[in-house]
């Protein structure tokens, strides 16, 4: 019995290390730590609990003020097999953000959002994050021309320690 329960054991430990160990939220640890800023934006990122989730938040700098603006929380859906995200953000025309991520490459994430008022219809928007080096990364929104998706505007942030 002793036996049993030590094998039951084992293997347990063994899948949740192995379970950890292809975390598909690891690519974010790119974004973990620190403060991520642009001339008008704050940015940062943390794990959840147990590195099961990645919370956001956005702040706007007005002067000397510095003002919660948004929050993301990605994690990962085990029922549609995808890295989810929620978001809010304040003073926008679009206010609830409905993320699809995915990692395209180690450095590089791209974000399929759809953008919510109060109506159940979503505007759609596209993004990417790619880093340029480890402190810096810039994000990229995307129009959608004739089913080609074109650069709209983008922004570099630079992490501060």
């Amino acid at each position: 019995m002793r036996t049993t329960f030590f094998s039951i054991f084992v293997l347990c430990n063994s899948l949740t290390l192995s379970a950890q160990d292809s975390n598909p939220l690891q690519p974010f640890e790119y974004l973990i730590g620190g403060e991520w800023t642009t001339q008008t934006t704050v940015q940062i990122f943390e794990w959840g609990v147990g590195n099961k989730s990645v919370y956001s938040r956005l702040y706007v700098k007005n002067g000397s003020d510095t003002t919660l603006s948004g929050e993301i929380t990605w994690f990962w859906h085990p029922g549609e097999k995808q890295i989810k995200g929620y978001g809010h953000l304040v003073s926008n025309q679009l206010s609830f953000f409905d993320y699809t991520s995915t990692f395209t490459h180690p450095t590089r994430m791209d974000n399929i959002v759809l953008g919510y008022n109060n109506t159940p219809v979503s505007v759609p928007i596209f993004e990417s994050i790619e880093f340029i080096d480890e402190n810096t990364y810039r994000w990229t929104m995307y129009e959608n021309v004739l089913n080609d998706l074109k650069p709209l505007m983008n922004l570099d942030f630079k992490r501060k320690n």
